[in-house]
Order: structure tokens, then C-alpha cells, then sequence
């Protein structure tokens, strides 16, 4: 979907509607994604003339102050185009009080029902501290099916609780469930997980394909190394995103 100039102009600073004492907008059951679409691009990570042309996945895990301003202009997001977005994730720690904790998650709610008015579909973002996994909740309705998280090899419990979490919402409607990053052992843990995708970062591939041209450039052997990456030596701007979504579609 394309936006005017004009369009991206006319995004008020609005009251939306909500089911919650906190009056924390509601999020729209119909404008869930329908697919796990390439690329997924981290915002902040690329040019702000970016446009994603209306396909992949845009996402915000990477450090609050890249995409603090979008809040106050959410038109930012839709200059980029995307097929749909990961909610905004603003760091939740156990240490954050709770009020300061309730305006985070007011935004990043706010921003995602403004985005599905938008024609965009949404992934809710689980990817809290543990104080925080209820109240990150509020807004999101029963039957919600597609959720998405950051992954840490040394989080891997906090991992299947999200995961827990992201089934009881769905209430038997689980559909995605996007894992960002990790390494092999959270790797390994989507692939043993219905609904699961692994979400290779952008950076990750790109360091790895410019670690193999810097070894070919220097007459390295490179045969084992590249049979242990999950790319190809010959990899390229063209073929880079390919490669970037890992699941187990048998289960």
C-alpha cells in the first residue's frame, strides 16, 4: 500500500478505542498478518527514504532511542511501506516503574492500532521483562495469533515462557511466533516449535558474507567455514534475504 504526502500528514495525536482501565487502545483481531514475509528490516537500520514497497516485516529491536520520535510521528513507519510491523519495543525492565511501564506499553499499543488503521497488520511484541509479561498484555484480545519476541541463548527459559504466553492468548489460534536473533541454541528451539520462525538479523548475514569475501580476497580457505553458515559463499545484495527466515514447516 502506497501513502500520499498528504496522508502522512493527517495522523492525529487521537483517543482510541479500549477494553481496560488503563485505556490502553485495543488491538483489531481482522488486521493480524497473514504471512512471514521477506525482508524483515530492523528500523533505525536503514535509510528514512526506505521503501519496503509494501511487502516484509519492519521491526524495532534495537536500542529505544532510534525510534523514540515515533510516538509523536507515526508517520515515519508508513514512509517506509512495510507489509506489516513488529510492535515497538520499548525497553521493559524489572527495574522501570510501573507508571513509567504503563506509558511504554500505552505507545507501543497506540502505535500499533494507529498502523492497522493504516492497513498495516501487526505483530505483538513480547519481548519484556518478567514484571512486565501481563501488563504487556493489556489491549492485545483473546484469539490474537501472531506475536514475536527477541531471542537470547541465555534467555531460553524466558523464551518458552513467551512462548506459553503467546499460546494462551492465541486460545488455540497460535499462527507466528517470530523469534529475532539468538544464535544456535534459540535456532534450534524454533525449529522444535509449532509456528515458530527463526529471524536471522539483517547484520548478522551481511558481517558473515563480508567475512568471506575478506577471506577469498586473501587466499584463505573458506570450504569449512562456509558449510557451517547458514548462507552460501557466493552470497549477495540479491540473494541475502533468502535466507533470513528458518522454520520447521512439518510441524
Amino acid at each position: 500500500m502506497l501513502y500520499s504526502a498528504k496522508l502522512l500528514d493527517l495522523i492525529p495525536d487521537s483517543l482510541l478505542p479500549t477494553d481496560n482501565r488503563f485505556e490502553i487502545p485495543v488491538l483489531r483481531l481482522e488486521a493480524q498478518p497473514e504471512f512471514v514475509e521477506l525482508p524483515v528490516l530492523c528500523y533505525g537500520e536503514q535509510q528514512r527514504s526506505k521503501d519496503m514497497h509494501g511487502q516484509g516485516i519492519l521491526h524495532f529491536y534495537t536500542d529505544d532511542y532510534r525510534f523514540r520520535s515515533i510516538y509523536d510521528h507515526p508517520e515515519k513507519i508508513l514512509r517506509h511501506n512495510p507489509g506489516a510491523i513488529v510492535e515497538p519495543n520499548f525497553s521493559l525492565f524489572n527495574e522501570t516503574p510501573l507508571a513509567f511501564g504503563l506509558q511504554s506499553i500505552y505507545k507501543k499499543r497506540w502505535i500499533s492500532r494507529i498502523m492497522q488503521d493504516q492497513g498495516i497488520p501487526v505483530f505483538v511484541d513480547l519481548n519484556v521483562a518478567n514484571k512486565w509479561y501481563e501488563l504487556n498484555l493489556v489491549g492485545v484480545p483473546n484469539g490474537y495469533g501472531a506475536f514475536a519476541t527477541r531471542g537470547y541463548s541465555e534467555r531460553m527459559a524466558a523464551l518458552e515462557y513467551e512462548y506459553e504466553l503467546a499460546s494462551r492468548v492465541a486460545d488455540g489460534n497460535l499462527r507466528f511466533f517470530l523469534v529475532y536473533g539468538g544464535g544456535k541454541d534459540v535456532r534450534d528451539w524454533c525449529m522444535k516449535h509449532r509456528c515458530a520462525y527463526y529471524i536471522t538479523p539483517t547484520i548478522t548475514i551481511k558481517n558473515r558474507i563480508k567475512a568471506i569475501e575478506q577471506m577469498k580476497a586473501n587466499t584463505v580457505a573458506v570450504s569449512s567455514l562456509e558449510s557451517s553458515l547458514p548462507i552460501k559463499a557466493n552470497a549477495s545484495e540479491e540473494n541475502l534475504f533468502e535466507q533470513q527466515i528458518m522454520n520447521n514447516p512439518e510441524l
